[in-house]
């Protein structure tokens, strides 16, 4: 249950002292649990308060604390990044020329320090973006709360004033005049009472889940040109098979008639078609594989999550075999490491005031209200490469076999941060409010940024004004926003298809 406002002033006059209350919930003799009701200290107490330390999370934070509000970060594992970090996504799917504002200084801070690629995408070292995000965050003077979880929600009137926190210190109460939920998930904007669709809108089937792994000792050089000899083994998209080997640019799909011999044999799982790499540090022998599947599980349902946990950790053992086995440059590969959580693609996304379409973003349509613009490669009315139903990958999948993704560049609307029935909170990330169609272009990492960074501008500006986040001054946030180098204008300039980022240049270089 929320917390109920005859708490909050509980917390806002309890001990702010440290320590756990012994307060142990209770069995009664029907068999219920039954905790006792208890004060819960307020641990901060601030302007804005972000749950979710991966991108979007990092974003609205550094945003919002550019934008000189009090801010607190929340994130429940021990470092930030989320999907890109504890997931191992390394990879931004956005291209480096269409990056502006704070996107583009984490880019080029990361690259200047040897640990970023860019290009059409940008690859990353998952360890240098863990440190320079938390270094960014101090410089903006941002607070940041790890190994924290959301235990419930306080809501007053229909407003969210913060939430209720567990961590190694207790129970606390988290309060903050505006809240960014980019917990990817929507667990603080769903417990807080706004309404949300989970998966496809006609069945609630969710796009696949994945244990991401790295492996170490690939010959590269030996696998490229193995690749090169076999074209018509791999995806005929260049971006998904891509050898720039002396921009240390791999990325490989396909394999798709070894996989079918090591099935043949028992030696790989019946629904796996495909093997897939990605660079990290392909000089140095380590590729991560993007290639486990499991289908019909929700990411917000916690036995549905150990069950993919458990399922893909044997299927990474499978793969590492295949690749060993089958795979000319591996022969003495090994995994070199997991990641420490799931990648979960699709779960809760808000119903906002309004509802983005993937009809808006083939359109090309521009909004009043514009507070962040992507750009990433997909294939129209397609499912993004992860199909919901399955056989991803399949001589029946187009998308992997035959389809070459286009460039698509698109604005979100405020309104879609703005969750129906609740004030006091925004979204950004992943759970914005789009439909399954649009989902397909706006789960990727680079919206999660703009979005981010939206958000956080929004949120510092309407806790200054004390207004909640709908009745903010939607030009005075736009202002904030390109004071902070972001470009508003990128749709508007180059069209919702331009052929190629290469020559564009951004508002910085322009400057420079």
């Amino acid at each position: 249950m929320r917390a109920q406002q005859g708490l909050i002033n509980a917390f806002q006059n309890g001990s702010r002292g440290e320590g756990i209350q012994a307060m142990a919930a209770g069995v009664d003799t029907s068999g219920r649990v039954v905790e006792p009701a208890r004060e819960v200290p307020v641990a901060h107490d601030v302007d804005v308060l972000v749950v979710g330390g991966g991108i979007a999370g990092v974003m609205a934070a550094l945003a919002s604390g550019r934008t000189g509000a009090r801010t607190l970060l929340v994130e429940r594992f021990g470092s930030l990044g989320g999907a890109g970090t504890a997931a191992m996504m390394n990879l931004f799917y956005v291209p480096y020329a269409a990056a502006s504002g704070p996107v583009r200084e984490l880019f080029d801070r990361l690259i200047a320090a040897g640990g970023a690629i860019p290009g059409e995408f940008v690859v990353y070292d998952p360890e240098l973006y863990k440190v320079t995000t938390l270094d960014m965050l101090a410089e903006a003077g941002v607070k940041v709360l790890l190994h924290t979880l959301v235990s419930d929600v306080i809501v007053h009137s229909s407003a969210l004033r913060g939430i209720v926190a567990e961590n190694k210190s207790g129970r606390q109460a988290l309060l903050g005049r505006v809240t960014v939920d980019s917990s990817g998930d929507g667990d603080v904007a769903a417990r807080a009472g706004a309404p949300y669709i989970k998966g496809r809108e006609a069945d609630g089937k969710m796009r696949p889940m994945t244990l991401i792994f790295r492996m170490g000792g690939v010959e590269v050089p030996r696998l490229v040109e193995y690749v090169r000899a076999h074209p018509g083994d791999f995806s005929p998209d260049p971006l998904q098979t891509m050898l720039d080997v002396d921009h240390q640019m791999i990325r490989i799909f396909g394999f798709f008639n070894l996989v079918e011999q090591a099935k043949a044999r028992g030696e790989l799982w019946p629904e796996c078609y495909y093997f897939r790499v990605e660079s990290v540090l392909p000089e140095r022998g380590v590729l991560t594989v993007n290639a486990t599947r499991v289908y019909g599980v929700d990411g917000t349902n916690a036995e549905d999550l150990s069950r993919a946990e458990i399922e893909t950790r044997h299927q990474m053992l499978q793969l590492a075999g295949f690749a060993r086995e089958y795979i000319p440059g591996f022969e003495r590969s090994f995994i070199l490491d997991s990641a420490s959580t799931i990648g979960v693609r699709e779960t809760r996304r808000i119903r906002g005031e309004y509802l983005m379409t993937e009809d808006d973003i083939l359109a090309g349509r521009r909004y009043d209200d514009v507070v962040a613009v992507d750009a990433n490669q997909q294939n129209a009315r397609q499912q993004g490469g992860h199909p919901p139903d399955g056989k991803e990958g399949g001589p029946q999948d187009r998308e992997a076999r035959e389809l070459i993704a286009r460039l698509y560049i698109y604005e979100i609307p405020y309104r879609s941060l703005l969750p129906q029935g609740i004030d006091g909170l925004l979204v950004a990330g992943r759970c914005i409010s789009v439909d399954h169609h649009a989902d397909v272009y706006t789960r990727n990492q680079g919206s999660a940024m703009a979005t981010g960074v939206g958000a956080g501008v929004a949120a510092a500006l309407a806790a200054r004004a004390g207004v909640p986040p709908r009745r903010v001054d939607i030009r005075a946030v736009q202002s904030g926003l390109r004071s902070l180098g972001v470009d508003l204008d990128l749709l508007r300039r180059l069209g919702p298809v331009p052929d190629r980022f290469d020559s564009v240049s951004s508002p910085q270089q322009q400057d420079n």
